[in-house]
């Protein structure tokens, strides 16, 4: 017997649907997924300060992305903020951006590809826990004569 009346339980699939990709993660994943993007140094170019301050930034300004511009060959690139990056983003969409995407240099997208699934959703899900505040960096400038 359903102790609940069948409208109620389509209204409650319903705002499950609607819940964030993150909202079903565990803690022990979302501890996972901080701990992945700490010891992949992902903070290092998508964190403004974070390398000069040693680390020592608040979590509530991680991951905003990074204004200090990268003079590669190719061009000027900035640090993506991705707290937006991951909310346009399903986990299947991340897992193939991670599997098949080949960014601009300095970011080691090889190192993405030797990344387990489970631990590539965990970064997932601890990114997209945090909000997504700050504004998208500025777009790649190609290098003068390319």
């Amino acid at each position: 017997m359903h102790l609940l009346n069948p409208r109620l339980r389509r209204l409650s699939a319903l705002l499950l649907l609607t819940l964030p990709a993150w909202a079903g993660a565990s803690p022990g994943q979302l501890e996972r997924g901080r701990y992945m993007v700490v010891t992949g140094q992902c903070n290092n170019c998508h964190t403004a300060g974070y390398s000069a301050a040693q680390g020592r930034v608040p979590e509530s300004l991680w991951l905003l992305g990074d204004l200090r511009p990268r003079r590669e060959p190719e061009g000027t690139v900035y640090g993506t903020n991705l707290r937006h990056f991951m909310a346009q983003l399903t986990l299947e969409q991340w897992l193939l951006v991670a599997r098949r995407g080949q960014p601009r240099a300095p970011m080691p997208w090889w190192n993405l590809r030797q990344t387990s699934d489970e631990d590539l959703a965990a970064m997932y899900a601890y990114i997209r826990s945090l909000q997504p505040i700050g504004e998208p960096m500025p777009a790649f400038q190609p290098a003068p004569g390319r």
